[in-house]
């Protein structure tokens, strides 16, 4: 194999307040044709910026501020920019990114987007490229693709979307392909699906791989080789199988370490038989708008669906996108109103419960901290909104006891007057779960509360929760895709599929002698270490 790939030396900095912060030092890189590469590492460490740089996508205020990129016995750097968008980007190197809503063009169709990127590089007519396009949806196994290519990025699920990222990625036949992140906004389910088909695709047209990624477990089935990235600097490189067995450098051993955590059985608290959550029989459907001499179709998110959460339990509620678990994390949060059924908490009917009441006794923690923190309100603000709608505290009684709380999340009173863009993403979740439990509530609901955090990160979340939880008895409902999370923090898991419950015991039996087909296939995805 020729090497196709060289990057010497690079520099990426980041204009600031007139002056340069490096955030990428020193980086090099030697691919051959053909090879997969993983690039590991937590957000902020350089991964994605360094890919960036080989695409000339790098953001406004950032630049290459030394180093050279060889691609193909050629000088990238040398290229202007219309030779390179041409010749190069799209065309022998593509990218498929993170979150495809925000990288597909919502007003055009997907037949359009995929006919633009083709007649773009090729000199071809527009039947020649509309065939292509037929071809590549149907080389992703995108379902019913002829009648895509008419309709809109919102007018498909996430795997559908991605799969229309990776089909305008390799359009073109690219000599590399470069995936940042590509399922990790995705189920269990369709991520295995996704790094499949990335995989089979990859031998079919004979491309080089560079998956960027913090999770090892997808990285050690994917990639030949790996680079893991610490603070802008590569740390260690070599043979995925060699890093991962034998790690020599203490963060890589600090990354799988953690990974290895949750791989570990969590000690399961004391639990009470009394039942603090009772949910009977709840459903929610929505009606689809009415179409000519046809009734509106009644969609079921939740059908009759009943359980119990004891004291002091974590439950899980497992499934794929569009099974109903959030739905009905909603309907006993009080956020959606339920079509029928009824939930009692402490053996009084939710609906008969305050609003002031229900906010001491249930709190939910969300997916995304950063979309659910008020941007222009600074973090002590954010945490003490509860103390001051539904208690009658003083100034100074009130910031003590969000102090108190911030330090019970990890962290300090120097926390109190910054403002959620000045955090990462650990400490916007840590913000999130302290605003969650100044009230002392009774219940958290944890919907995917650590699925857009790096594994470090993740442990940390995971750590805290178990502690407040042992500390303030609080009950705990998980919903999750991520197999690992559930088996580590929750002693029973609940799984549903269509709305519907299938199946649900203790987490270990789930897990490891799953009887239903469908939780079969969801415990089959998981992604382990691959040595």
């Amino acid at each position: 194999m020729s090497e196709f790939l060289t990057i010497q030396n690079l520099d990426i900095s980041f204009q600031s307040n007139n002056k340069n912060l490096k955030t990428v030092k020193n980086f090099n890189l030697n691919l051959n044709e053909k090879e997969s590469l993983g690039i590991v590492g937590e957000s902020g460490s350089g991964k994605t910026l360094s890919m960036l740089a080989l695409t000339r996508l790098l953001p406004k205020q950032a630049a290459v501020s030394a180093g050279s990129i060889i691609f193909q016995n050629k000088n990238l750097n040398e290229l202007n920019n219309k030779n390179f968008y041409k010749e190069i980007s799209g065309k022998k190197i593509s990218m498929i990114f993170q979150e495809p809503m925000t990288a597909l063009n919502p007003v055009h169709t997907i037949g359009k987007q995929l006919l633009d990127t083709y007649l773009y590089h090729n000199n071809e007519s527009v039947d020649k490229g509309t065939k292509r396009a037929l071809e590549i949806l149907d080389a992703v196994r995108l379902p019913k693709y002829k009648q895509r290519m008419g309709q809109y990025p919102h007018q498909l699920s996430g795997g559908q979307r991605q799969r229309v990222m990776i089909a305008l990625a390799l359009i073109n036949n690219p000599s590399l392909l470069i995936a940042d992140e590509p399922t990790t906004a995705l189920d269990v389910t369709v991520q295995k699906e996704i790094i499949q088909l990335i995989s089979e695709l990859r031998e079919t047209i004979g491309m080089a791989l560079i998956f960027i990624s913090h999770d090892l477990g997808v990285v050690s089935q994917i990639s030949d080789n790996i680079i893991v990235m610490e603070n802008g600097k590569i740390v260690e490189k070599g043979k995925t199988s060699k890093v991962l067995e034998k790690p020599a450098h203490p963060y890589t051993q600090g990354l799988l370490n953690c990974l290895f955590k949750l791989e570990d059985e969590q000690k399961i608290d004391k639990i009470e038989n009394n039942p603090i959550i009772r949910v009977k029989e709840i459903s929610k459907s929505y009606k689809l708008p009415a179409k000519i001499f046809k009734k509106p179709e009644i969609i079921y998110a939740v059908k009759q669906v009943s359980f119990d959460v004891k004291i002091g339990e974590t439950l899980a509620i497992v499934g794929e996108s569009g099974s109903g678990k959030s739905t009905i994390a909603k309907i006993i949060n009080g956020l959606i109103n339920k079509d029928e059924g009824h939930i009692e908490i402490k053996g009084q009917k939710i609906d008969n419960i305050n609003v002031s009441d229900r906010a001491k006794l249930i709190q939910p923690v969300f997916q995304d901290p950063y979309s659910t923190l008020n941007p222009v309100h600074t973090v002590g603000y954010i945490v003490s909104r509860p103390l001051m709608i539904n208690e009658n505290k003083s100034e100074i009684e009130v910031r003590n006891e969000v102090v108190k709380t911030l330090n019970l999340v990890g962290l300090s009173e120097d926390y109190y007057n910054r403002f959620p863009n000045q955090l990462s993403g650990g400490q916007r979740q840590r913000v999130a779960i302290a605003r969650a439990i100044i009230l002392k509530p009774q219940i958290l609901i944890c919907d995917e509360p650590t699925s857009a955090l790096d594994v470090t990160i993740q442990s940390q979340i995971l750590d805290l929760l178990s502690d407040l939880k042992a500390k303030l008895k609080i009950t705990i409902i998980l919903i999750s895709h991520d197999i690992s999370v559930v088996k580590y923090f929750s002693d029973r898991i609940i799984v549903m599929y269509n709305g519907e419950i299938i199946e649900s015991g203790n987490s270990k039996d789930i897990i490891s002698v799953p009887k239903n087909n469908y939780t079969k296939k969801l415990m089959s995805s998981v992604f382990s270490l691959k040595k």
